[in-house]
């Protein structure tokens, strides 16, 4: 094998399944978290067939290891495994994973590896897998990791700060009316940090505060998932 086909290769892979979508008659594309090899989409040729060897693998929260190869954006998908292990994600949980593929989907640029955010996605899906109790702060950890691990991460210097339009900066140069700022006292800058999550009002505040910095990058294009949960908690 020559060194340029060795490095068309991936083999035993670990990844999860963030999105499918139907390519022509009996094939998917499938967009993939791995662990060396960042988010990558392959095309998973013959996978509807009854008889494929990818059927009943290729979906969401699953651990995988797989094999690919290819040197254009879509990779060629050769071979896939189960992993084991895991607890199923259920209710309203699964609503919150299908939320945290979106946000992968949305915000992640292709093959960039970050093995950090994928020991992050594993992390919050074990927790979405147990006890309902610790679900928001799951949540609240992955947003802020997943933001620190784009380039998007809290000051950390003593200031209190402010987010608004878009912007990080010191209160001291709020160029705006303010009507729409997100003020961070210094002491609460330094509990996201820590990710100290142990009281209510830290937990709400983070919450508020990703979620801005979330639907700013996401851009105009508001997340699906987010629209859904909205939509049935209001019925």
């Amino acid at each position: 094998m020559t060194p340029k086909t060795a490095a068309r290769r991936v083999q035993d892979e670990a990844a999860f399944v963030l999105q499918t979508w139907p390519w022509k008659e009996t094939s998917l594309l499938v967009e993939l978290l791995t662990l060396r090899h960042g988010k990558i989409v392959v095309v998973a040729r013959g996978a509807k067939r009854p008889g494929s060897q990818f059927r009943g693998l290729l979906s969401s929260f699953i651990p995988l290891k797989v094999s690919y190869h290819g040197q254009n954006e879509v990779k060629t998908l050769s071979k896939v495994q189960w992993l084991g292990g895991y607890l199923p994600i259920e209710g309203e949980a699964l609503f919150a994973g299908f939320y945290v593929n979106e946000l992968l989907v949305r915000l992640l640029p292709r093959e960039d590896a970050m093995p950090d955010l994928f020991a992050s996605y594993v992390q919050v899906l074990k927790a979405l897998a147990g006890d309902k109790a610790i679900h928001e702060r799951a949540l609240r950890v992955f947003e802020g990791e997943l933001l620190e691990d784009l380039g998007y991460g809290l000051p950390n210097d003593g200031k209190t700060y402010v987010w608004d339009a878009g912007e990080m900066r010191p209160l001291e140069e709020l160029m705006s009316d303010g009507q729409d700022a997100i003020v961070i006292e210094s002491s609460m800058l330094a509990k996201l940090k820590k990710k100290d999550f142990s009281d209510a009002a830290t937990l709400a505040f983070a919450k508020k505060l990703y979620r801005a910095m979330i639907a700013h990058y996401v851009g105009d294009k508001p997340l699906n998932t987010r629209r859904i949960m909205q939509e049935l908690r209001r019925l």
